[in-house]
């Protein structure tokens, strides 16, 4: 007969008890899912009837929480993330203090987009993330206010997700009108839309690798960094410019062509960047291309025989506008020598 360990038992005794302290609460349900679906518990919103208002719940449990300067620490697995980010549902990382017999809560999806604005925790290579809740942001608490609204899908964050998912399902369908009528929307949900959606899609970007070109998914993010930039360039910086262009010590086609598409709508803002700087060290070829089109917002696709940066010089292909065609403006870096 097999006997589980001690933190298997912790486990279980927070689960029980948190199913129990959900039960005791006016308009909630609680459904145990097991251990073995990725998600512990559901909970659902039932005010006269259940319409379908459903929290996804993964529970840690500890014996003793650790807190300071009014807060409570939480730690946030990778696998518990990444769960959230495809789940279409509200997902809660709830984690239960055995001695005080309290519980707390992070919406994972809200979690996400707030450090998206920044970057992408998972293009990280993180295997957890340490946060500090207020003390005040209980499950019961939540149980009362909040996590009603969380379960209705109402609020700011939820129409960021949305737009975002119908968005990504055009693309999928290749309605790509669709995609391109909202992703205006989505700058007016919220004041980091365009950030956040940028650096999502560089995080997609930079997980496909090699499957970024040439592929059904890879073309799909690609058009979607392009239509970001078209709308939001002006939220692009040095540092999201890096991000999309480099790939170690070489650098991404898709990425320099995301770059063109900056120039072309957002000249002004490109040229502020002053990218041909920012790249001349870790990379010449990028270097040359930004320069050259810093050099007039009606600087045509193809650099003059006479254009010299970074000791590189272009040599115009016989076969110019169909590698053009084939390739966008990044072709250019093929054509390069040093002079």
């Amino acid at each position: 007969m097999s006997t589980r360990s001690p933190s298997q038992k912790i486990g279980a005794r927070g689960h029980k008890w948190l199913a129990s302290h959900v039960e005791e609460s006016l308009h909630w349900l609680s459904r145990d899912l097991g251990e073995d679906y990725g998600i512990d518990m559901e909970f659902e919103l039932h005010e006269g009837e259940v319409q379908g208002n459903i929290l996804k719940v993964q529970i840690k449990s500890e014996d003793q929480c650790k807190q300071k300067n009014g807060l409570v620490k939480i730690v946030i697995d990778r696998k518990y993330l990444r769960y959230a980010d495809a789940c279409r549902y509200p997902v809660l990382l709830v984690f239960v203090c055995l001695t005080t017999k309290q519980a707390w809560y992070i919406w994972l999806q809200q979690w996400l987009l707030e450090q998206r604005a920044e970057i992408d925790p998972l293009a990280m290579i993180n295997k957890t993330w340490t946060v500090w809740v207020p003390v005040t942001q209980t499950v019961q608490a939540g149980l009362q206010g909040e996590l009603k609204g969380i379960a209705r899908w109402e609020g700011q964050t939820q129409l960021t997700l949305t737009l975002s998912d119908a968005i990504r399902c055009a693309r999928a369908v290749n309605k790509n009108e669709i995609a391109e009528a909202v992703q205006p929307l989505l700058g007016t949900s919220s004041s980091q839309g365009g950030v956040i959606s940028l650096n999502t899609l560089i995080a997609e970007a930079v997980a496909l690798g090699d499957k970024l070109r040439n592929t059904r998914d890879g073309n799909r993010v690609v058009e979607q960094i392009y239509n970001v930039i078209r709308h939001f360039g002006n939220v692009v910086t040095k540092e999201t410019a890096l991000k999309l262009v480099m790939r170690g010590e070489s650098f991404s086609r898709a990425g320099v062509n995301s770059i063109g598409v900056l120039y072309e709508h957002h000249f002004e803002h490109a040229r502020s960047l002053e990218l041909s700087k920012v790249f001349e060290e870790i990379a010449p070829q990028v270097a040359f291309y930004c320069a050259f089109r810093e050099s007039s917002p009606q600087a045509s696709s193809f650099p003059s025989k006479d254009f010299r940066f970074a000791g590189l010089k272009y040599i115009a292909p016989e076969d110019e506008m169909g590698r053009f065609i084939n390739r966008g403006t990044s072709f250019v870096l093929d054509c390069l020598v040093w002079e």
